[in-house]
């Protein structure tokens, strides 16, 4: 009886541990991906490719981890953040290239290829076209 209940219990602190990715851990990412964006920017306004590197290496470490559920059967959401996700870490890894092969104009145009995919799902996301 008493390995049920200390099972039990085990099992019981084990569920609460393990929480699902929430609101609060997504706006914290959130603020976080923008940071690295501010970062990023910084570095190419100043020619400091450390910080460039540190805020595209930020900005990829984080996209992975951000999550959006469905709603519903019918909602692709989650489907177009990942879409959108892939293709911010695709042009984070063009403008790592860049900027270590000192072409700040290709560097310039794959952050506001970034910036770009950022809006877009945000206008899904968050509906901001409306």
């Amino acid at each position: 009886m008493k390995k049920i209940m200390a099972g039990l219990l085990t099992l019981g602190a084990l569920t609460l541990s393990l929480q699902a990715y929430d609101q609060a851990e997504r706006i914290q990412d959130m603020q976080i991906m923008e940071v690295s964006m501010v970062e990023i920017q910084r570095g190419i306004l100043y020619n400091n490719k450390t910080m460039v590197l540190k805020g595209v290496e930020s900005l990829k470490k984080i996209s992975r981890k951000v999550e959006i559920s469905n709603n519903d059967d019918m909602d692709y959401s989650a489907s177009f953040a990942k879409k959108q996700t892939a293709n911010i870490i695709r042009y984070a890894d063009k403008l790592q290239v860049n900027i270590k092969a000192n072409q700040k104009h290709a560097a310039t145009s794959n952050y506001t290829k970034i910036l770009n995919q950022c809006v877009s799902c945000h206008n899904k996301i968050r509906k901001w076209n409306q």
